[in-house]
């Protein structure tokens, strides 16, 4: 279903290229070439989806080096209890300096997408020719990506260009630092366009909704420290859950299934598909890569490189229960090949584990995996409620209720009915809810590129990093690309 669905997108991206000619060259990350062929006269209600697809394209591009390889893959290098199997360990010991810097390889698709946004958003103000209806959702929907990506460069390099118009040849200047006040500024004013601007559902998976920015501007609002407009956000969201088609799923497993669509969970996610080079390169990464056979006979994907694995004496880890779900789906030390038990091997030293999140076995190639990459799940909005709601209430009843209803789908009970056994005690203080609320999102997103954010946003990296082993980071984001700082007059003034 999922090859059918992206076959027929894959074509509308190749006439896409008929319409919006844009590239960013390795020398010059924040130069778009102006498209040669788009003009207001011709963005019509008939080209106007293509045009759309192409806005969201560098997100999803097959080895485009941003969540779909390089990025998660250091997000993950960053998770406290995690440890390499290669070249990237300076990454996950924090070294952003003289680690491996495959990261930045997603600076130049990131500043793409911006520019496929800033050309379309342009061009869209004075258009007479599509409906205002449509016009807005088309607003709404690239105005969300342009936040996706601000989001992402924000966190991930703190101060960045703020490129908010098309640029040419005859006035790129280059771009300054913008400072992170005005980088989230931006950030929020784009959600707040797409959450007035789209519509509650969406018939195409991977596009943004209102209920989509709503979530974001929840975790937005999170990072900030802002707990009241977090909560706020987040209950709006939960409230009328129905209304959005979102829920939890019965099973954990079931929301990483390399071949649905979509499902009630999905908030907002990176579609990949099953066609070679269309598909998700993460299973590769994380698989076993000894024998080289292994991770195709064991189901898990085309094949293995195991470029991260995970010490099970971390804290997380460690106390981890067994009975939980998901730690069994999330790591792994041993696979099943034609009915027999085969253990890992050639770990690195102080690790027991793979990561499993994300398995395909009906890859037939790497880049033709169809997990797709979730930025946002319902447990996201869930989470941000219990986390915020006792930020600013205390652990009440109904942040209680968020957590439970996680914890009740982790450890394979009803999701609506209390268990004393797997909710939350009971009579906790404020701190220590807090405590649980952020071990909970440790073990709900492992590897879904949230954890590094949280221990930073949360000041907790100070403590949970040396707890685990690993050196502290001398620094909490990352370096700009060497491209860049060559090629941005702005940046050398």
């Amino acid at each position: 279903m999922k090859t059918e669905i992206y076959q027929i997108k894959f074509y509308k991206v190749l006439l896409l290229t008929f319409f919006l000619c844009l590239t960013i060259s390795c020398e010059d990350t924040l130069k778009e070439e102006p498209p040669s062929v788009i003009s207001l006269e011709e963005i019509t209600e008939e080209n106007l989806d293509a045009l759309l697809i192409g806005v969201y394209e560098p997100l999803t591009r097959s080895r485009g080096r941003i969540w779909e390889t390089q990025f998660l893959l250091a997000q993950t290098l960053m998770e406290e209890s995690s440890r390499n199997t290669g070249g990237r360990g300076r990454l996950a010991e924090y070294d952003f300096l003289g680690g491996a810097s495959g990261y930045q390889a997603g600076w130049p698709t990131l500043y793409n997408a911006v520019g496929r946004a800033n050309i379309l958003l342009q061009n869209l103000e004075t258009n007479d020719i599509i409906s205002e209806d449509l016009k807005n959702r088309a607003i709404g929907e690239a105005s969300f990506v342009r936040a996706v990506v601000y989001y992402t460069l924000v966190r991930g390099w703190g101060s960045v260009p703020l490129r908010l118009v098309p640029v040419n040849d005859s006035d790129n200047t280059g771009q300054p630092l913008e400072s992170v006040e005005n980088i989230y500024a931006q950030i929020i004013n784009d959600l707040m366009v797409a959450e007035n601007s789209l519509d509650l559902t969406t018939s195409n998976p991977g596009r943004a909704t209102s209920g989509a920015a709503k979530v974001m501007l929840a975790d937005v609002y999170l990072t900030q420290g802002n707990f009241q407009a977090a909560r706020d956000k987040a209950i709006e969201v939960i409230d009328e859950a129905s209304t959005y088609g979102y829920a939890l799923l019965d099973s954990y497993p079931e929301i990483f299934s390399p071949t649905a669509p979509t499902h009630a969970e999905d908030v907002f996610s990176l579609k990949f598909s099953q066609n070679v080079g269309l598909g998700n390169f993460i299973p590769t990464y994380f698989a076993p890569a000894q024998p080289n056979t292994l991770a195709n006979e064991a189901g898990i994907a085309a094949r293995g490189l195991a470029f991260a694995a995970a010490d099970g004496d971390s804290p997380l880890i460690a106390n981890w229960d067994d009975n939980d779900l998901r730690k069994s789906w999330n790591l792994y030390s041993s696979v099943v090949v034609n009915g027999e038990t085969v253990e890992l091997e050639s770990l690195p030293p102080e690790t027991e584990f793979l990561y499993g999140k994300y398995r395909d076995p009906g890859a037939v190639e790497e880049t033709a995996a169809g997990n797709d990459f979730f930025l946002y799940r319902y447990a996201d909005a869930l989470l941000i409620f219990a986390e915020a709601e006792n930020q600013v209430n205390g652990p009440t009843a109904e942040a209680y209720e968020a957590v439970n209803q996680i914890r009740r789908r982790a450890y394979g009970v009803d999701q609506g009915t209390p268990d004393a056994a797997v909710d939350f005690p009971e009579g906790l203080s404020q701190s220590e809810f807090d405590d649980l609320i952020f071990q909970e999102r440790g073990y709900e997103f492992m590897a879904e590129a949230k954890r590094w954010f949280d221990m930073v946003r949360t000041g907790r990296w100070e403590t949970i990093i040396p707890a685990a082993n690993k050196p502290l980071p001398t620094q909490l984001t990352w370096e700009l690309p060497n491209s860049e700082l060559q090629n941005n007059p702005a940046l050398n003034d």
